[in-house]
């Protein structure tokens, strides 16, 4: 799957070793996270002004985040942002146990075609499998699976995303090469027109002065008839500068009440939790038969033929979303059935 580039030396990181691009030399480094060590989410920030979206993607990242320290590559795609997120400690660590000073980090999905038209879409990755779905050229959907998904994995997938149900599942296509580049560039929002502004306005103002001084020094007739245009330039300056600071300040205020209102928010919703319950249910014999949601607390009941609640403290405390996980199973006529109930970290 490793393709060598002219100007670039490709390193692949999967979850057990790195492949490594023979030879030596100084050129440009690559690090390819596979998909297999990454977790991705769209964010859709259409409803969030430009100037403020990249402030609101970063503090949605930070509440999605499973890492205590994380690296991620965002691509935007108008107000959609398509986010892949990683373990940086220990990519770092690999990086440095390698020998590379300096390396640009990107995930593996973004080295695999992009697809422009309405598709759902099964690969071959570095390692495992990856489902995708595409709705022109964004990338809606994406999970990862170790082996060939089961079909009630895969429907589970297509279910998430609100498709219609297929239960057939794709023919893996003949492997492919990863592209010479990557589909979409790490971007981030950042008002770098008005910092630019700034620096330029100060430069310029102290270029004044500077002249200003040493004109004094040299005639001081010359600086008296010069004055008077210099003092008009220099409010004008002053006018230039004035509404820039105010807008930043404003800038401020308004990233300051958004955090706000977005601390509020700390839950999931319940569409992400059901399916992310529903990924760690036995496949066979289960019937999700009450819910209920309320903030920091979920309880559901089950009629299952696994009846081990073991088995179901296991596999829930695992995620990191979870805590204080229980499972009681049920008496009399009630014995084919199990109550789990949990917390929010």
């Amino acid at each position: 799957m490793q393709k060598q580039l002219f100007s670039t030396r490709r390193y692949l990181q999967r979850s057990n070793d790195i492949i490594t691009p023979p030879g030596a030399s100084k050129r440009r480094c690559e690090w390819v996270i596979a998909r297999s060590l990454c977790y991705y989410q769209l964010f859709s920030l259409e409803d969030i002004p430009a100037s403020r979206r990249d402030d609101v993607l970063q503090l949605k990242i930070k509440q999605w985040n499973p890492f205590s320290d994380y690296a991620t590559y965002s691509v935007w795609q108008g107000g959609q942002a398509q986010v892949w997120i990683w373990d940086q400690q220990e990519q770092q660590r690999l990086i440095t146990e390698t020998g590379i000073k300096k390396a640009y980090c990107l995930p593996e999905t973004v080295l695999s075609p992009r697809l422009n038209t309405d598709t759902v879409q099964l690969i071959q990755c570095l390692e495992g499998v990856e489902g995708k779905i595409w709705q022109k050229g964004l990338l809606v959907g994406s999970h990862w699976w170790a082996e060939m998904p089961s079909e009630t994995q895969w429907v589970h997938f297509q279910r998430s995303h609100s498709l219609p149900i297929n239960d057939r599942i794709p023919t893996l296509p003949l492997e492919q090469d990863l592209l010479k580049r990557p589909w979409g560039r790490n971007k981030k929002y950042f008002n770098r027109f008005q910092l630019y502004q700034e620096r330029i306005l100060l430069t310029l103002g102290g270029a004044i002065f500077t002249v200003l001084l040493t004109w004094q020094s040299v005639n001081l007739w010359y600086w008296q008839q010069a004055i008077k245009p210099l003092q008009t330039q220099i409010e004008e300056l002053r006018e230039n500068i004035s509404p820039i600071l105010s807008a930043r300040t404003k800038a401020l205020a308004e990233k300051k009440k958004s955090e706000q209102l977005l601390a509020l928010d700390i839950y999931p919703s319940q569409l992400e939790l059901i399916t992310q319950v529903a990924e760690k249910l036995p496949q066979k014999n289960t019937i999700l038969i009450e819910w209920f949601y309320q903030t920091g607390e979920l309880r559901f009941i089950l009629e299952t033929n696994q009846l081990d609640p073991t088995f179901y403290v296991k596999t829930f405390q695992k995620n990191p979303l979870f805590k204080d996980v229980n499972a009681k199973p049920g008496t009399g006529r009630s014995i084919n059935r199990m109550t789990i109930s949990m917390q929010f970290n």
